[in-house]
């Protein structure tokens, strides 16, 4: 793909969605909506926020009552196209299709999405470097993939809308990916699943502690992880509403009675690790944490991932 198709890709997608796209705002990489494409900054570097809320937004309503009778929200109908997606986060949306398989407000999102990923290496928040190669596009879902490397840019058809969009625009050397499922990335969910059986069989008790003398509940971390897809339901008189939720809230886990099934914080990060690198692949196959850093980046105590799964391996 060269500059000129490109830009008719620009010009496509301006045509038939609403666009957003990674942008640079104070050297830092953001994701906004397009408006003029001069904007567009397509980078390996990661962007502080994930892409998640256009797939999990952060409140939605489920349905609505009128006349004493029970009536879905309006469709929104609106396409839109997310540009410049990178591999890390494109594996956090693999969760999500298996998280919400059944959800219908998800796959009607979903259905109106184009997702157009971009950069087979990622620079990560703590500046290492993850790296992918062709091969490793089958493992990830996207209708357009782009990649540039020693000034050739390659684009690459992930889907038959992706592919429609690519002859329509004219590029002439694009290749297609066959989607086949998810598959471990040995860098970071292999090391990760290796640690997953310390974390199951061998409780330590003082590591949970310790960390929950330090955690301030704030649950920022979870705000800002790509996977994290815990919700609650709101009721009013009007609608029911499904709003993002956070285990390390000290409400999450309370039921009649006020009892609270994770009556500390030692209790409720423990129940977030043991989600993330336990329940989870045991239930979809596939590790809860795509290794982005950025409850790392975003902790106000400074607690690391990496050094917690560390330390459960070597208790």
């Amino acid at each position: 793909m060269n500059s000129k198709e490109f830009a008719k890709l620009i010009t496509c997608l301006f045509k038939n969605y609403r666009v957003y796209s990674t942008q640079e705002e104070n050297n830092q990489i953001t994701i906004n909506e397009l408006l003029d494409p001069k904007e567009v900054v397509l980078s390996n570097r990661l962007p502080f926020y994930s892409w998640k809320k256009f797939f999990v937004p952060e409140k939605e309503i489920l349905f609505q009552t009128t006349s004493n009778q029970l009536a879905p929200p309006e469709k929104n109908e609106e396409k839109i196209a997310l540009l410049g997606i990178n591999p890390v986060d494109l594996q956090a949306i693999l969760l999500y299709d298996k998280v919400f398989a059944d959800d219908p407000y998800y796959q009607a999102r979903k259905e109106n999405t184009l997702i157009i990923g971009y950069g087979l290496e990622t620079k990560m928040l703590d500046k290492s470097i993850r790296k992918l190669n062709e091969k490793t596009l089958e493992n990830l879902r996207f209708d357009i993939f782009i990649d540039e490397n020693k000034n050739e840019t390659q684009a690459y058809a992930g889907s038959a809308t992706g592919n429609e969009i690519l002859e329509k625009i004219g590029c002439k050397k694009f290749k297609k990916i066959e989607f086949k499922g998810h598959k471990y990335n040995k860098e970071w969910e292999g090391k990760m699943n290796l640690r997953r059986g310390s974390l199951k069989n061998r409780h330590n008790p003082e590591i949970w502690e310790k960390l929950g003398k330090i955690c301030l509940e704030c649950g920022k971390c979870t705000i800002v992880c790509p996977t994290c897809f815990c919700f609650r339901m709101d009721d009013s008189p009007e609608n029911r509403e499904r709003c993002w939720d956070s285990c390390y809230y000290s409400e999450f886990s309370e039921v009649a009675g006020e009892h609270k099934f994770l009556n500390s914080a030692a209790a409720r990060i423990h129940f977030w690790y043991n989600h993330k690198f336990a329940r989870i692949p045991d239930e979809y196959g596939m590790m809860g944490c795509v290794g982005c850093g950025r409850c790392h980046e975003v902790c106000p105590v400074g607690i690391d991932i990496k050094k917690v799964m560390e330390d459960v391996e070597n208790s």
